[in-house]
């Protein structure tokens, strides 16, 4: 590494080291508005200091007069919460309140257990009946559970039961919500596929941003220090200016570049200052990845040495016969995520 200048986690090219550099050439300032003249000539400064620790952020002079820290909050106004009867429902039913608490959100509520439309195979070798009554015994805790949240915080909030057609009832219900929660299916759940297919269906054709619960462990906050993954792309793009109003609150907001070569100049600077124009003071790094590691096992490394307890990206998927599938980086992360993911496509 050397002497060489460094950005927060960013290793700078010989190609930004250069001001006189196309990409970022101060003469063809009449093709740049001013603000965005003021924070490269401000990055070209950084990249002749060679102190160590060096970071890029809202705070560092290049961005002063745009760090508007009396920009309006963006809120989450309207929640919706799939509940699928599964027995880490009871846990993505707490992280939906406890975003609903931090926004002053009501709450909408759907149980809606994940089942097939050849269901009456059970009766060969279960009793169906059993099957029927534990699914009321779960919807009645959760319920208990729900309403009493609500008491607590003094929120307001809907509770909505659909025991058949769960995809649909959600769907149909997604366009009237500003976020929706789901939860991450434990592998070791007979029910599993069935349920991420939904959940799948939903983050792709939903249009709403879509916050994941993982099916293990506990979370006591969540959007205090996020962790956004950002390659200027369309569904990364969505998925950030989904994720405003948890930024807007957070403590500490870094973002993480792929791709850098797509923008062509200082990776992550000109979102950087339309955070700033909203009153967020982002860091921002870039993710460098060896061969023998994945982007999405060094993107959940960086988050886990960061310490954050929000991941906000982009959602990519296709069509294959007829049904939206994820991508692969897209796919791992929703496999084995650590902290709750907040996706948008």
């Amino acid at each position: 590494m050397g002497d060489r200048p460094r950005i927060g986690a960013i290793e700078l090219s010989h190609h930004y080291k250069n001001a006189r550099s196309p990409a970022i050439d101060m003469h063809q300032s009449d093709a740049f508005p001013p603000e965005t003249i003021a924070i490269r000539e401000g990055l070209t400064q950084i990249n002749c200091d060679h102190s160590p620790g060096r970071r890029l952020n809202a705070r560092h002079p290049c961005f002063r007069g745009f760090l508007n820290r009396g920009a309006p909050i963006m809120e989450y106004r309207s929640i919706l919460v799939h509940l699928d009867g599964s027995e880490r429902a009871s846990a993505c039913l707490d992280l939906a309140l406890l975003v609903a608490r931090q926004h002053g959100a009501h709450l909408n509520a759907l149980f809606a257990p994940v089942t097939t439309d050849h269901e009456s195979a059970w009766s060969v070798s279960f009793d169906t009946g059993y099957r029927e009554r534990t699914r009321e015994d779960t919807r009645r805790a959760l319920e208990h559970q729900f309403l009493n949240g609500l008491s607590q915080t003094n929120l307001k909030g809907t509770w909505r039961t659909a025991m058949k057609h769960a995809q649909q009832e959600l769907l149909a219900l997604s366009p009237f919500a500003d976020l929706i929660v789901v939860g991450q299916s434990d592998p070791h759940d007979p029910d599993a596929s069935l349920s991420n297919r939904l959940q799948v269906q939903v983050t792709l054709a939903a249009g709403r941003p879509v916050l994941w619960t993982p099916y293990v462990g506990t979370f006591p906050t969540v959007g205090e220090r996020i962790v956004v993954a950002w390659d200027a792309g369309q569904s990364a793009t969505r998925a950030l200016y989904d994720a405003l109003p948890f930024m807007q609150l957070a403590g500490h907001t870094t973002i993480v570049t792929l791709n850098a070569e797509r923008e062509g100049r200082i990776p992550g600077a000109d979102i950087a200052l339309v955070l700033a124009r909203h009153g967020v003071d982002a860091e921002i790094t870039q993710l460098h990845t060896p061969p023998t590691v994945s982007v999405a096992d060094a993107l959940l490394s960086r988050v886990d040495k960061l310490g954050s307890d929000l991941l906000v990206m982009g959602a990519y998927g296709h069509a294959r016969w007829k049904e939206l599938v994820l991508g692969g980086v897209t796919q791992t992360v929703l496999g084995s995520m650590p902290v709750p993911v907040l996706m948008s496509h």
